[in-house]
């Protein structure tokens, strides 16, 4: 069996790079042949990854490329709605959509487009949704529900002490000097006209928190810094500027992300937020649980059992529930440590498998978590 992967992988580190990243050691130790079409425009022939230069190009490439399954992680538009040709022409087709990328497309797309979109996707063989509410959506518009199904992008990584060297020395010592650290991670964007990884109510909270403890630290992992569009560098450098009007410069720090995994911040860390505006599912919440660590965040879909729920961009409800698992800490560990998070990866293969109904050559059972 030869599995054929279509989306990012790091670097930059985001949720669907690592999600591909993650999915590459399990076909690897299981023995299936496997290839990486890069979007992140970087290419790498140890690790089987080829960079997508133009997709114009690649659109047409995918034709002559061999592979008993196709496994789509973009969310370019264009290229889905290619997926039902590819199908046409005897290419067994997956998707995974990530976010609520599809939904909005389909939502936001002119008549043609939409048709043309919707059809594609009734032709393929198998659509996995981080999302319930996308799964729902697809159904209503009468996909078959033997095609559709929400699977959460949560694999759990192995824990190394190559990734933990990774972590820069003075964002491990601007968490050792905290009696309490919250950590966060994300992009500095905008998703209609707001913050999408809630850095401004981050600072909010900071703000007031620090009223309470001055022995409260915030350290918000921060990717595509390189990457960013002027006008999120102009915001971002106004988060900063922010941050020093209110005093918090020894009280939040942006971590600035190269090539680094983040679970070894969540190992460190006593809370994790993510008060994003819009999400699918939130895997950084699940590696935060897996690490006992309790997890608050916004109710825009949803989340792994055992997420504290703010009302999404409710300032007031955010300081409310902080507050929460700080004065009843110990429980609020508690819960999170009894939570076992399922991993979503030996599943894919399953799903590989039926579809192909080839098998890959098992070279043994693959370790994985953090050791509790």
């Amino acid at each position: 069996m030869k599995i054929v992967l279509i989306g990012p992988v790091p670097p930059p580190l985001g949720g669907i790079s690592v999600h591909i990243d993650r999915l590459c050691s399990i076909l690897h130790d299981e023995g299936i042949d496997y290839v990486v079409y890069n979007e992140a425009k970087v290419s790498d022939s140890a690790r089987h990854i080829h960079s997508i230069t133009s997709f114009k190009r690649f659109m047409c490439k995918v034709l002559f490329i061999r592979g008993d399954l196709f496994h789509f992680h973009t969310i370019d538009r264009r290229l889905r709605m290619m997926l039902g040709l590819y199908a046409l022409v005897g290419k067994k087709i997956m998707l995974t959509v990530h976010g609520d990328s599809l939904a909005s497309q389909i939502d936001h797309s002119r008549f043609i487009s939409r048709w043309l979109l919707i059809r594609s996707l009734k032709s393929i063989d198998y659509i996995a949704s981080v999302s319930e509410s996308t799964t729902q959506k697809l159904l209503d518009m009468g996909l078959d529900e033997n095609k559709v199904r929400t699977l959460p992008a949560y694999i759990r990584p192995r824990v190394s002490q190559k990734d933990m060297v990774k972590i820069p020395s003075e964002v491990i010592g601007f968490m050792e000097d905290a009696e309490i650290v919250i950590s966060a991670n994300g992009y500095v964007r905008f998703y209609r006209n707001e913050d999408l990884y809630g850095l401004d109510l981050l600072i909010e909270l900071m703000k007031e928190l620090v009223c309470i403890s001055h022995h409260i630290r915030l350290v918000f992992a921060v990717m595509g810094v390189p990457e960013q569009s002027i006008l999120e560098r102009a915001y971002y450098d106004q988060l900063k500027d922010r941050i020093k009007g209110y005093g918090l410069e020894n009280h939040f720090y942006f971590y600035e992300v190269i090539d680094a995994p983040f679970y070894p911040i969540l190992m460190k860390s006593h809370l994790f937020v993510r008060p994003t505006c819009t999400d699918g599912y939130g895997v950084s919440i699940a590696e935060a649980l897996q690490c006992s660590v309790p997890s608050i965040a916004s109710d825009v879909c949803e989340r792994p059992q055992g997420t504290i729920e703010f009302q999404s961009r409710n300032s007031k409800d955010l300081f409310a529930k902080v507050m929460h698992v700080l004065n009843h800490y110990e429980a609020c560990k508690r819960d999170a440590g009894n939570v076992r998070m399922e991993d979503y990866g030996p599943k894919l293969i399953e799903i590989y498998r039926q579809i192909t109904g080839k098998e890959g050559k098992n070279r043994g059972a693959v370790k994985w978590g953090y050791g509790k």
